[in-house]
Order: structure tokens, then C-alpha cells, then sequence
């Protein structure tokens, strides 16, 4: 849409025809800054037939007139809105005048906004009495609508203050915890856990009286949650489910583990399970967080762009859900060296879970090769784990070979090459060969190898490892074609090239992802 467009709206608007929906197109068209300065001028710093419309009897005109004043940042909206604000009695409407003016200075109206939250939160919110009846002000409804409202008072408030920030403060013995981890290689973590006790689940380990400190140097696990104490599993209907929570007392448990620290908390939601479930997520967790925050009068706040903790929903096999706490006031710095990756990177935590079922075959101060490196993770994480000697990276993708260079930074002894890996020579043999295997479609001189007689990718590139391999090395390589490679790795035996299996690892069942561990000896 152009700008004669947008006066075309804007002449509706002003007539009286079809207000409703030209607000609404306004109102998309100025998120443009191009045409939002274009807008600015067509006013020519008239807002009197927008803040006429604050006025209009249908609520929808009121809230999308609000939040076009509030677009155009403009400090002369500030007081027609906010008057219209308190003079609001449809409850959905009295959140949107609230985030119109968000930019805007609105300190001289903090006492306002702070007697309405003691207002809110005391129980006394008004309804409009002649819509009480109607679906769109149910009991249900209004809570809602009361919770956003109050939710953005609190953001309002905080913003015009100093936002309280938290610090986590319980280290040994750690709270009762669930690290995540690889659900085929759980005990790959759990052999790592020296304090405490540990019990291996599905898809993760639980740790009791154990030691943040030696927890937080395993680097095999992606997430590290919190049960509730004493939590019970709750409805996966958001009202009862926000009910449950609330007398779980969550907010006595982020204060707990934050030393004591008073709130507010920021959180979000969420959600994990089933597609039954999964399909109404959106609905469900803005249920959720507006009646928790209500229940909870300001003292965990849902803010879904800069929160402090997670809540963490998880449904189970009778359909109730398990709460969990996941925390950002807990820093995690294991991978403070990834600056930069692509779509194909590897995961670090997944890099670190391959050279740890790989280590009792590496050998310190070994000359390491990756010859489909992307941005360098499984040779820095190669590192990390055995001091290496010199090491070497190939990849065809030059941004790859950018980012792996920034992530290595001061490790050092890694040298990354934008070269076919295929037309690769070094002066001096490697001791090991670590890398996961391009997928197919994206497999640099595969058609080149198919006009050789059918020669697989896999044979080809065993059989250009032998040649840059030492008499003896290793090979470790993670694979989505397992049975190709091991077939790859029988061919190339017969032609002289000793590649025998010493380990095979599951890695994703649904995708068939493996690691193999193959010894290499010269023939």
C-alpha cells in the first residue's frame, strides 16, 4: 500500500465511512517508519479526529484510534488518551490506551495508574454493566482483561523505576534439579555427577544435594529445570491450572532460591505436549498468566520479552501437566564461546555429547581434522575436552568459515580452510578425523563421485580420509546414514584401507542419527 493509500484511509476515517476497518489498515501501515513520518504529515499535528473517536461508541473504534495515537509517539497524545482511559468501562479496551502511551512520558499519571493496580488487585475492577450478559464479559473473560490491564500498570510502573533484577543464590548443595539431556545417551551425563545422588529418567537425569558448581562444568546437558517442591501434577485447563500454581506458593520458591530476594519475578509460559494440546497453546497461556498474575498480586509478573524465570508446562501420559521452573538468573556460560552460527550448526551441547562417548579413544595433543567444519563447534568442544595439538577445519560454505574463526577466538590451534574438503592436502598425517557428514542434497562433489562407478559418498570419503590419516587414527563421525557408512567402511578394508568399528552410538532415534568410532591402520 502507498501513500495515497493511506490518505485515502485517512479521508474515511474522517468522513465517518467504514471507520472501524480503515483504523485498523492505518494502524498496520504506520508500523512502516517510512509511512508512519508520511502520516505525520498528513496530520500536520492535528490529532482532534482521532481523539474524537476515543469517544465513539463502538469499544473496537475507541481501542484502534488509542493505539494509533499511540504510534505516532507524539507527547500531545498523552493526556486525551490516558483521560480516556480512566473514563473506560469495557475492560478489553482499558490494556490497549495503556500500551498506546508506553513510549510516551506518563510519570505525572503514576498515581493514577497506582490506585487503579491497588484497585485491581483488591478485587474492585469495574465492568461495564450493560454488556455483563454478553460472551465477551463473562467472569472469566473479565479477569482476563483485568490481569492485562494490571500486568501492564506493573510493566508501566517498573519502567519508570529501576527494574528490579534478581541474582540466583542456592549453590551447594544445589535445589532438587532435572537436567535435560540426550534421551538415547542419559548416562553420558549421569557418569559425570560425582556429588549427590542421581537418578536416570527418561530423557534426563534428577540430581539431589548436588554441586552447582561441578554441575555447571558438565556440558552435556541442554536445559537445567527446577521442580516445585512439593508440586503436584495440575489441570491442563489454564484457570485451575493457574489456581493449582498459586497454591504450590511459586512465588515463595523463586524467592527461596534467589536468597530471599522480594519480587516482582518475571516469567513466561511455556507449554509442552501432545498436538491436542499444543493446538491451543496460545489461548491457554494467556489464560494461564492472567489469572496467576491476578491470584498472585503483582508478585511474579508475566512478561513474555524480558523475563527472569520460565514456567514450564509439560504434559504427561494421563494428560495433567508437570510444572517446572527453568531460570535466567542462573548463568550458563559452558558455551560463552559460540558468538555465531548458521542453520546446519551443530549444537554445542550436542558437539560436547560426541567428544565425550568419544574420549577414551583421543589421545592428548593429537593433530585433529574436520573436514566438514561448518562453524568450528565439535573442533572447539574437541578441545575443551583433551588438550589437542594443532587442528585443522575445511568447509565449501565461506560464512561457515567466518563464523567458526570468530567462535574460536583465543582457543587457538585451529586453522580453518574455505575448501572442498575432497581437494584437500596437508603436509603432515592427522591422528584423528572428527565430523558429522553433510546431509544428503547438500553433499559437495557427491555427483562428481556417482560418474565413478556408482562410488558412494560415503566410500569417497573414506577414501580421501586414508589419505590424509596417519599408519594409525581414529575416526569419529555422526552420521544420519549409519548402514552407509559402515557398508563404506567393509569396501574400503578390502581395498587395503582398515577401518574397524569400535563403537557405534545412537544419537536421535527419529532421524536414525549415529556416531561411529572407527580405528583407522594404513594397509
Amino acid at each position: 500500500m502507498t501513500e495515497s493509500s493511506l490518505k485515502q484511509l485517512y479521508e474515511h476515517i474522517t468522513r465517518g465511512d467504514e471507520v472501524r476497518q480503515s483504523l485498523i489498515s492505518v494502524r498496520q501501515m504506520i508500523r512502516d517508519e517510512g509511512l508512519r513520518r508520511k502520516f505525520m504529515v498528513l496530520l500536520g499535528g492535528d490529532f482532534s479526529v482521532l481523539t474524537g473517536l476515543l469517544k465513539d461508541p463502538d469499544p473496537k473504534i475507541r481501542r484502534n484510534a488509542a493505539l494509533i495515537l499511540g504510534q505516532t509517539e507524539n507527547e500531545d497524545v498523552l493526556a486525551p488518551v490516558m483521560e480516556a482511559w480512566r473514563a473506560e468501562k469495557t475492560l478489553f479496551v482499558r490494556e490497549d490506551y495503556l500500551k498506546a502511551v508506553g513510549h510516551l512520558d506518563y510519570r505525572p499519571y503514576l498515581p493514577q495508574l497506582r490506585a487503579r493496580l491497588a484497585e485491581i488487585e483488591a478485587g474492585e475492577g469495574q465492568a461495564d454493566d450493560r454488556n455483563q450478559n454478553s460472551p465477551e464479559h463473562s467472569l472469566w473473560d473479565n479477569d482476563k482483561h483485568l490481569a492485562g490491564e494490571a500486568s501492564q500498570i506493573r510493566r508501566m510502573i517498573e519502567r519508570a523505576g529501576e527494574k528490579k533484577c534478581h541474582t540466583y543464590a542456592r549453590t551447594d548443595p544445589a535445589p532438587e534439579l532435572l537436567l535435560v539431556c540426550n534421551r538415547c545417551q542419559v548416562a553420558a551425563t549421569a557418569e559425570q555427577i560425582r556429588q549427590g545422588s542421581v537418578r536416570i529418567l527418561r530423557g534426563g537425569v534428577f540430581v539431589r544435594d548436588g554441586s552447582l558448581e561441578e554441575l555447571m562444568q558438565v556440558r552435556t546437558w541442554s536445559e537445567m529445570l527446577f521442580p516445585i517442591p512439593g508440586a503436584r501434577p495440575v489441570p491442563a485447563q489454564e484457570r485451575e491450572a493457574a489456581e493449582c500454581l498459586h497454591g504450590m506458593k511459586v512465588y515463595g520458591y523463586l524467592k527461596y532460591l534467589h536468597g530471599g530476594e522480594e519480587g516482582p519475578y518475571r516469567y513466561r509460559v511455556e507449554l509442552k505436549g501432545k498436538r491436542s494440546l499444543m493446538e491451543r497453546k496460545g489461548s491457554f497461556i494467556r489464560g494461564l498468566a492472567s489469572r496467576l498474575d491476578m491470584l498472585e498480586k503483582g508478585r511474579i509478573q508475566n512478561d513474555d520479552t524480558d523475563y527472569e524465570a520460565e514456567l514450564r508446562l509439560i504434559e504427561r501420559s494421563d494428560g495433567t501437566l508437570a510444572p517446572m521452573l527453568k531460570l535466567f538468573t542462573l548463568k550458563d556460560r559452558r558455551f560463552a564461546y559460540r558468538k555465531a552460527s548458521t542453520a546446519q550448526s551443530m549444537a554445542p551441547v550436542n558437539a560436547a555429547l560426541v567428544l565425550r562417548l568419544a574420549l577414551p579413544y583421543l589421545k592428548e595433543g593429537a593433530q585433529v581434522l574436520d573436514p566438514f567444519c561448518g562453524t568450528g563447534t565439535l573442533l572447539i568442544e574437541r578441545a575443551m575436552i583433551l588438550p589437542a595439538g594443532t587442528c585443522y577445519g575445511t568447509d565449501t560454505f565461506g560464512e561457515a568459515i567466518e563464523k567458526a574463526r570468530l567462535n574460536t577466538g583465543p582457543i587457538g590451534h585451529i586453522n580453518y580452510i574455505n575448501r572442498n574438503f575432497f581437494d584437500f592436502t596437508h603436509a603432515y598425517a592427522f591422528d584423528e578425523l572428527i565430523t558429522e557428514l553433510p546431509p544428503e542434497g547438500s553433499r559437495i562433489g557427491e555427483d562428481a563421485g556417482s560418474l565413478t562407478g556408482g562410488v558412494s559418498f560415503e566410500e569417497r570419503f573414506l577414501r580421501k580420509a586414508a589419505e590424509l590419516l596417519g599408519q594409525e587414527a581414529v575416526v569419529v563421525v555422526v552420521t544420519r546414514s549409519p548402514k552407509a557408512l559402515e557398508e563404506a567402511a567393509r569396501e574400503a578394508r578390502q581395498e587395503g584401507q582398515d577401518y574397524r568399528l569400535l563403537q557405534k552410538y545412537l544419537l536421535n532415534e527419529r532421524l536414525g542419527t549415529a556416531e561411529l568410532i572407527f580405528r583407522y591402520r594404513r594397509g
